[in-house]
């Protein structure tokens, strides 16, 4: 049977006709001329062929029914001698054109309504611009392939989405045209594309309504047959949808999401009498919650999903169920099974008479239920389950999402009013969450009170990575001399492929950007720099390797190299964090074993921060453990660690250096403040800090002593191999003097201590110092 499915989605102009010309050439092509079964088959059927020698011409379509046989003959050699006709939609066509004359049974049941035996609604209907766009781009894709060795520009498949008939639901179908046996020949002299246009411009949206102005569809005739297999895709884009769903969950509102879903497995089953419910399982402290202010869609909640007592209903089979998690499957819900299972009850009442529970899992953890129920008895079975199997992932995805968004929502509550606690205060803010529990219950509001604690003694250090802005300018410098020589020679190759203008001033510019590359870059230079590498440069290859796909190596190697995980023109940053994380993971693994050992002493807060280096804050003093009374000997003790503590970071750090990518070292620094400041928790910054003026200034010069020099000299006052504290007056340093001298003569640190001035920072003068050598081949094992 031919027929025709819509001429209004085809060029007019199009000069084309059936033959079997192409195909013939193609299978004598193909034979060896051995014994194998492939080549006898191919013997075979050319044999065949031979005795209907007008079919290598042009083959008028009102003689096609007396070559049925042949028809039949290449469909088998073509397709699997097994294959179902009735499952496989399959035809062989005009070329170019949605004229078919010859198709399997399963081909037309798709084409053509069997009641009214004509072709169905869903086929002839369409965009007409859209539909000849599509048309336009496959006949100049496949003139550019085949007449000027161009890449093609689409895949020869259509996707077709429609709403079938019989269901009401999208269907989504995948055409595959076959187009190897069309041979496409010029009327005349083949016409120079480059003289009539750039390729450049075929990329761009109108391209191929230009082409057709300078290269009429009239200049050539297509001969031959296209191939036309379908695949129903309809399960795949249903999974999709779900997907995508998913992705815009925090665009939509809950509810206009799980919609959305429903539509997508009803789309999935093919049936529109199917309904779905997903329901998410919110636990609190590993118990079974359902939030007051959700709406539960579930068929065993009824209508009114705000009944106190059929929530509770509902939680008590959840719980039940949660207990035993499997497929409930009721294909008929008889009235014996309604009274034998009290849950069943709401289906009868709501006239639902088909009933499947699924449960949803998520990390092998249940996370939710799926009810998928009908109002007609014996629709729903084992092959619903099987049908919906592809979407079971993302149906549990979805619903863990809906978890994550409740669990989110309890830790934000958590972050907004309290911080990551630590042990030694975690009793005050306890107390504050008491309090505002209690003020909201009596009031129906309730405010935080500011949480702090008074006089406190304060300890700082800094650990710092030596001249770290400096290294990272030198390895991105050096990357970049690295990354411009590749690119240069990449594009140097391109030439040989590829003469454009254009070509030479990529190289031009390349050039000009390598020679100007220094460490006094402004912030603009950058920006313009990174413009050309990541835009100009990659575009222009990209391009380079679409219209060159033979060539594409050339750049493949250039894109390889500026990979940022492994990319060889990243390896001085690379190995820069590398050495800067190993070094900050030692820092901060000795710190935490250290933090649980200062607690053992006295409870004090302990908080280090993440810098190039690392810094922390020590807090200790009678108001952060009232129950405990304090002694000034506590902070002497402290005071000890953090003289000792600074030695031995400095050691493991220098220990490190031959085994560190890009060899690094660090300094030791110690602000020491005598007197007690009050301190409070900022919300804003989720971290304690000083409270009040005179506390304040404390901060204010804890911030600038990291980069200080001597006076009166050029040398920085923090040095490698060497511990720093900073101080006001003597009285102040000589508690730090005698722990000094006594880790001296422990061997720790070296005699070498120096008392310095310091430089008048910005609101900061009369600072002094101490500075002493930490002694690297200290023996932890030998006490002296």
């Amino acid at each position: 049977m031919s027929i025709n499915i819509n001429e209004k989605f085809t060029l007019a102009e199009l000069d084309t006709a059936f033959s079997l010309r192409p195909f013939i050439k193609y299978l004598k092509a193909s034979l060896k001329n051995d014994s194998s079964l492939k080549d006898k088959l191919t013997a075979f059927l050319l044999e065949k062929l031979e005795q209907f020698p007008e079919l290598e011409g042009d083959v008028p379509l009102e003689n096609i029914e007396k070559y049925r046989e042949i028809l039949e003959l290449i469909f088998v050699s073509m397709t699997n001698v097994t294959e179902d006709e009735t499952r496989l939609p399959w035809a062989l066509g005009m070329p170019l054109r949605p004229q078919f004359i010859y198709g399997t049974s399963a081909f037309y049941t798709l084409m053509i309504d069997a009641r009214e035996q004509k072709l169905k609604k869903a086929v002839t209907q369409g965009d007409e611009k859209m539909m000849r766009m599509r048309s336009m781009r496959i006949a100049y894709s496949f003139i550019l392939e085949r007449l000027y060795n161009f890449s093609p520009f689409h895949k020869n498949e259509i996707i077709h989405t429609f709403i079938d008939e019989e269901t009401g639901l999208l269907r989504h179908l995948r055409i595959n045209i076959d187009t190897r046996f069309i041979d496409v020949t010029p009327v005349g002299e083949l016409p120079d594309l480059n003289g009539l246009t750039s390729p450049n411009k075929l990329d761009e949206e109108q391209g191929f309504e230009h082409l057709a102005k300078v290269l009429p569809i009239n200049l050539f005739k297509f001969r031959g047959m296209s191939v036309v297999t379908i695949t129903d895709e309809t399960v795949k884009y249903a999974v999709e949808t779900i997907k995508n769903t998913i992705v815009a969950h925090n665009r939509h509102s809950e509810d206009e999401c799980y919609k959305d879903v429903t539509k997508a497995l009803k789309t999935l089953v093919q049936n529109n009498a199917i309904d779905f419910n997903i329901t998410p399982l919110f636990r609190i402290n590993e118990k079974l919650v359902i939030p007051e202010l959700t709406d539960i869609k579930s068929v065993l909640m009824g209508d009114d999903c705000n009944n106190g007592t059929a929530r509770s209903a509902y939680q008590a089979f959840a719980e039940e169920y949660m207990r035993n998690p499997r497929p409930l499957i009721y294909k008929t819900i008889s009235s014996k099974e309604a009274k034998l299972y009290p849950f069943l009850s709401t289906c009868t009442r709501t006239g639902i008479q088909s009933f499947i529970v699924l449960p949803l899992f998520s990390n092998n953890k249940m996370a939710g239920i799926l009810e998928i129920f009908a109002r007609e008895p014996g629709l729903l079975d084992e092959k619903v389950l099987a049908m919906l199997e592809p979407a079971y992932p993302v149906l549990a995805q979805l619903v863990q999402i809906s978890i994550d968004d409740v669990n989110s929502s309890i830790d934000r509550v958590i972050k907004e009013k309290f911080t990551s606690l630590q042990p030694a205060v975690q009793w005050k803010f306890n107390d504050a969450a008491w309090n505002y529990l209690q003020e909201v219950e009596n009031h129906g509001k309730g405010k935080i009170e500011t949480i702090g604690f008074e006089s406190v003694y304060p300890l700082y250090g800094a650990i710092d990575i030596r001249n770290s802005t400096i290294e990272r300018n030198k390895a991105q410098l050096s990357d970049l001399q690295h990354q411009f020589s590749l690119l240069l020679e990449t594009l140097q190759q391109v030439k040989k492929h590829y003469s454009l203008a254009l070509t030479d001033e990529m190289i031009y510019k390349c050039r000009k950007w390598k020679n100007t590359l220094d460490e006094s870059m402004t912030p603009h230079s950058e920006v313009k720099l990174t413009d050309f590498l990541e835009k100009e440069a990659v575009s222009f290859l990209k391009h380079f390797k679409l219209t060159h796909p033979g060539s594409a190596g050339i750049v493949e190697k250039y894109f390889a190299a500026i990979e940022e995980t492994k990319g060889i023109a990243w390896t001085n940053r690379r190995q820069l964090e590398e050495s800067m994380q190993t070094i900050n993971t030692a820092v901060n693994n000795y710190l935490d074993m250290m933090k649980d050992e200062l607690q053992q002493s006295y409870p004090c807060y302990f908080e280090r921060f993440r810098t190039d280096g690392v810094e922390y804050d020590i807090y200790i003093g009678q108001s952060i453990a009232p129950d405990k009374p304090f002694d000034i000997l506590y902070l002497k003790n402290l005071r000890l660690w953090q003289l000792s503590s600074m030695a031995a970071i400095a050691r493991i750090t220098h220990e490190m250096l031959p085994n560190l990518s890009k060899p690094l070292q660090t300094t030791q620094l110690i602000f020491i403040h005598s007197s007690t400041i009050d301190i409070s928790f900022r919300n804003d910054e989720r971290r304690f800090d000083a409270e009040g003026g005179y506390n304040i200034r404390y901060q204010v010069i804890k911030k600038r002593i990291d980069k200080v020099h001597v006076a009166d000299t050029n040398e920085r006052l923090t040095q490698p191999g060497k511990i720093a504290l900073v101080y006001f007056n003597r009285r102040d340093a000589e508690e730090y003097i005698s722990h000094i001298q006594y880790l001296q003569e422990q061997g720790i640190l070296l005699n070498d201590l120096e008392y310095l001035d310091l430089e008048e920072l910005q609101g900061v003068a009369g600072l002094k110092a101490l500075r002493v050598g930490i002694n690297m081949e200290y023996d932890h094992s030998v006490v002296s």
